[in-house]
């Protein structure tokens, strides 16, 4: 399978510049709406970008994140801005304090590949647990065909330390399609992107991602 070109300006986006959003995740909201989906987890969420677009597409979200100035920021910007459908709470992707069955649809983007491979396991069972059965998943990893795979101090195998600019200090955990299809076995209806997203930070300087997007239903 080829890779899939995407260029990604990096902009204002409420009020933060941050990386734009994501064919796959635009098209994904259109199913979401088609499935009568209503309750969203932001796992990892950030400054919120998608928590905010989310809720602008009324949905209720639920955001959370283990960067408590993260959430405080977007909690101020929330309030401001008078958004009463984002719910936020400092929590681990490892362990999340929800009941079972209780989102409709979960999403995870640049987060999942920051564990180990123990860590990620974790996070996708927690994700399947708190899915509703027809749920749906969206999680990106970093791609072992990445040219940072390899970079930096390898501390685990495939996990390494210092192997991306601006995250010298965080794990970058690297994989490809069929580990990813045995990490989503209990799931249903999975399928995995190729896509190699182009940053474009100026004029003169472009970063380049390979990610693997998976969308997977429970």
């Amino acid at each position: 399978m080829d890779w899939n070109i995407i260029d990604l300006p990096v902009k204002d986006i409420y009020g933060k510049l941050d990386i734009g959003f994501t064919p796959i995740f635009k098209e994904s909201m259109k199913i979401f709406k088609e499935m009568g989906y209503k309750r969203i987890l932001d796992v990892g969420c950030g400054y919120g970008k998608h928590s905010i677009y989310l809720s602008e597409n009324n949905f209720t979200v639920t955001s959370i994140d283990i960067n408590e100035k993260a959430i405080e920021w977007l909690k101020e910007y929330i309030n401001t801005k008078g958004i009463s459908n984002v719910n936020l709470i400092k929590a681990n992707a490892n362990a999340l304090p929800f009941e079972n069955d209780y989102f409709d649809a979960i999403i995870c983007s640049s987060v999942i590949h920051h564990h180990n491979l123990k860590g990620i396991k974790n996070s996708i069972s927690e994700i399947y647990r708190v899915l509703k059965q027809n749920g749906c998943a969206l999680v990106d990893f970093m791609s072992l065909e990445d040219d940072s795979f390899g970079l930096g101090e390898e501390v685990e195998k495939n996990t390494f330390i210092g192997s991306r600019e601006g995250e010298e200090d965080v794990p970058h955990y690297y994989t490809d399609t069929s580990e990813l299809k045995e990490l989503f076995k209990n799931f249903r209806n999975i399928s995995i992107s190729k896509n190699e997203y182009h940053i474009n930070t100026d004029l003169d300087n472009k970063i380049k991602s390979r990610m693997l997007d998976v969308k997977a239903y429970k």
